[in-house]
């Protein structure tokens, strides 16, 4: 960072509720509710997912993914972690924790 003149801002944040992972598959997409986050590692599986959810569920998806500028990416974690937003769950790739 000092190389090249830029700033660093480094941010921490405390998990507000534990992370459950599943420990068998989803046997289908009504089984997904509110506030879950569906992992998948391809940008074209990411949004083919994205639609079959909220078109299966009725439920809104954010998007998560590494090329996804970061502006649009803390947009996307906001709206999902809004309460009343409209958005349900969020749909990403490994970059979730980015």
């Amino acid at each position: 960072v000092n190389d090249c003149g830029d700033d660093l801002e480094v941010r921490e944040y405390e998990r507000l509720s534990p992370l459950k992972i599943t420990k068998r598959p989803l046997k289908s997409l009504a089984s997904v509710k509110q506030g879950d986050c569906l992992v998948t590692f391809s940008r074209s599986e990411i949004f083919e997912l994205k639609r079959e959810v909220e078109k299966e569920t009725g439920l809104r998806c954010c998007v998560v993914y590494g090329s996804l500028p970061p502006e649009a990416r803390s947009l996307q974690a906001t709206l999902f972690n809004t309460a009343n937003s409209g958005y349900d769950i969020l749909v990403a790739s490994d970059a979730i924790g980015m």
